[in-house]
């Protein structure tokens, strides 16, 4: 075999190998971009949930939750109102004195659930207090809030 055959030989194998990795590269691409199947779950205490009409913010003990959710968008980014309950602990937690408050709510920054094939939850919300923040024992609350979600709680 001459220098020259060799030289195309080489050619061939590294074009061959250039080839695999970039359709290996163009089949993880395609896979990591490929639509959500269904619309975008909001995780409720482990719950995954479209549109639900109650919402805890406070999975551990309850002691903040929303009520009469109702939605008038659901997509990448959903719109809605509702009634936020938040527990006074006054003079201590276990009285079950809540106050309530109207609020606009908003979920967003749709991602990918893990082990959930193809599906995504909301990963962000953004709570707007619309009426009177006051609390006889407590700071006023902030008018806006943003919480973090997570995939399985």
């Amino acid at each position: 075999m001459n220098v020259l055959s060799k030289r195309a030989g080489i050619g061939v194998v590294a074009c061959g190998a250039a080839a695999v990795v970039a359709l290996t590269s163009s089949a993880s691409l395609a896979s990591a971009s490929r639509p959500a199947s269904g619309p975008v779950v909001l995780v409720n205490c482990g719950t995954a949930q479209v549109k639900p009409s109650s919402f805890v913010l406070a999975c551990a003990d309850d002691g903040a939750y929303l009520t009469d959710l109702h939605w008038v968008s659901w997509s990448n980014v959903a719109f809605g109102t509702g009634i936020e309950h938040l527990n006074a602990c006054y003079p201590a937690c276990v009285n079950n004195l809540f106050y309530t408050y109207p609020v606009l709510i908003t979920v967003w920054r749709a991602a990918v659930r893990a082990g959930h094939a193809g599906q995504k939850y909301f990963s962000r919300m953004t709570v707007i207090h619309t009426g009177k923040l006051s609390r006889k024992h407590e700071r006023a609350l902030p008018v806006t809030q943003t919480f973090p979600l997570f995939p399985s709680l």
